[in-house]
């Protein structure tokens, strides 16, 4: 089995579970992967610890998760709160041309020493949102571009077809555009590497 797993940390209220199911919809009904999504968060739903993981298995023909949570060391991982950055230590993700990579929110998270180490893209995720679409909310879309873009475990043509099937009709356009911005920044971090220019 070809497993790619994938963590994503912060708090309750940032989308990170939505963000999770995300994932797992696009590769499990788009891309027809086998997929498994866990969860957990604190008592205090909202502003609590809250942890999402994505399973997937890139081997269409095996059809086989044997394990449904995300083992480290991790393929990707997603960092939106201060104590998920804590946390995270660069021998806790895979090194390799398609792993070890790191989104995170460098505006809420004031330190985080692991992301030196790692091939991490810092965003500005409410900032970003709150300035180009007029919400906080669309920070989650912007993330999922990146993320799908970063990743490649699904096409963009998959992940919009997603968003249709978790975003209000009314507020599909901006997410959509928000997705695509998402997607710019990933692959403006992608270019940046250095095995890009190698």
């Amino acid at each position: 089995m070809n497993r790619y797993e994938i963590r994503i940390a912060g708090f309750g209220g940032q989308g990170v579970i939505t963000l999770s199911k995300m994932i797992a919809h696009a590769g499990a009904i788009h891309e027809d992967l086998i997929v498994s999504q866990t969860e957990a968060y604190s008592a205090a739903a909202r502003g609590g610890k809250c942890w999402a993981e994505v399973v997937v298995d890139l081997d269409k023909e095996e059809k086989l998760i044997d394990y449904p949570k995300a083992l480290e060391p991790y393929d990707f991982v997603i960092v939106l709160s201060q104590a998920a950055a804590e946390e995270i230590k660069a021998p806790m993700l895979k090194q390799g041309p398609k792993t070890g990579f790191v989104i995170w929110d460098n505006k809420l998270i004031e330190k985080f020493k692991a992301a030196q180490k790692l091939k991490a893209l810092g965003l500005p995720l409410q900032e970003l949102a709150v300035e180009q679409f007029g919400s906080g909310v669309f920070g989650n879309a912007i993330l999922f571009g990146a993320f799908t873009k970063i990743a490649g475990i699904f096409s963009e043509e998959a992940a919009k077809k997603t968003l249709e099937n978790f975003v209000p009709k009314g507020a599909l356009a901006k997410n959509l555009e928000a997705f695509d911005l998402g997607v710019a920044k990933g692959e403006e971090f992608l270019n940046s590497l250095p095995e890009a220019s190698a």
